[in-house]
């Protein structure tokens, strides 16, 4: 087995797979496990606390993989661990092997019950939370032995999910990620103002950027697109929004809204929910748009329950065009 002088393992990306498939049937499933625990949390507590086990025996099962397959996953700096490169390669391969167990269970399981999911679908929360189970509901009264599955994620799950061919469709913001997926359909919304029960600016035709000036907002963490849209929208401004709180879910920003800690610009979907639980909504008068996608499989042919739900959720998406 080539490595480097640092005892890693080197070699083109079909290689190394075939190289993770064969040490896949020699490694404890319990190192591979605190190996993926501590590559989510991002500390070796972190994953201890997870698999509710001590930290020094999360310590010891990295070692014994690291030593098993010859790999540096981690680097370490006094209490913290950073992941090399070749960890992010064999985290990859590992999650395809343990994504593929966990479906062959479910399916087991489904099959024994007589339950079977009829498509599996990932989908970012803007859409999870909202516009998707209306469009399920809707496809099920139509097509009565319809079953879903959900998985609710940010955008670059997602992706992941339907490359790996776990999901069979999934439903986010657009991504440049094309050569691991084929997108089906993409579309553009208005974003929504939000506010209170009662707020003065929900009397308005519209909504505006100068509307917003020194108000309290609730927005977006950075690491999302509209996060990133509005932050710069808002640095062009002389006087803008001081944004008091932060989420990556637009629900919870509606949360918040809706008890009078802020102001909010969401997509139309949970802007249509945040009425209906009692806040207010008025059109966003800006340039930015709210741009989603959906994709399949890389070279699959979508099934006639995922073209159903295409068609019923650009239906509901049609009554939010400008």
């Amino acid at each position: 087995m080539p490595v480097n002088g640092d005892g890693c393992y080197k070699a083109n990306k079909v290689s190394f797979r075939h190289y993770v498939i064969k040490l896949y049937t020699m490694l404890s499933q319990r190192s591979l496990e605190a190996f993926r625990a501590v590559m989510r949390t991002g500390t070796v507590s972190g994953a201890a606390e997870e698999l509710l086990i001590s930290q020094p025996a999360a310590s010891r099962l990295i070692r014994e993989l690291e030593e098993k397959t010859g790999l540096r996953l981690f680097t370490r700096h006094g209490g913290r661990v950073a992941a090399t490169h070749e960890a992010h390669e064999f985290w990859v391969e590992v999650e395809r092997s343990f994504t593929g167990l966990r479906h062959i269970e479910r399916a087991a399981q489904q099959i024994r019950s007589g339950q079977r999911a009829t498509i599996t679908i990932a989908a970012a929360p803007a859409l999870a939370y909202t516009a998707l189970p209306e469009a399920v509901a809707r496809l099920q009264q139509r097509r009565p032995g319809f079953r879903a599955e959900f998985l609710s994620m940010t955008t670059l799950p997602v992706v992941r999910q339907v490359a790996l061919r776990q999901c069979q469709i999934g439903f986010g913001v657009l991504t440049q990620h094309k050569l691991e997926i084929d997108v089906v359909k993409t579309g553009s919304l208005a974003y929504r103002f939000i506010a209170e029960a009662g707020h003065p600016l929900g009397d308005l035709d519209e909504v505006c950027s100068e509307d917003l000036a020194g108000l309290d907002f609730v927005g977006f963490v950075d690491s999302t697109m509209t996060g990133r849209l509005f932050d710069l929208h808002f640095a062009r401004m002389r006087k803008p929004p001081v944004v008091r709180l932060r989420s990556y879910l637009s629900n919870v920003i509606s949360a918040l809204v809706i008890r009078g800690l802020g102001v909010g610009i969401v997509d139309p979907f949970t802007a249509e929910v945040h009425v209906r639980l009692g806040g207010v909504s008025r059109p966003w008068r800006g340039e930015e748009r709210f741009d989603y996608s959906v994709i399949k499989p890389l070279g699959e042919k979508l099934s006639s329950e995922c073209e159903g739900l295409v068609a019923v959720f650009e239906e509901l998406a049609d009554l939010h065009r400008d």
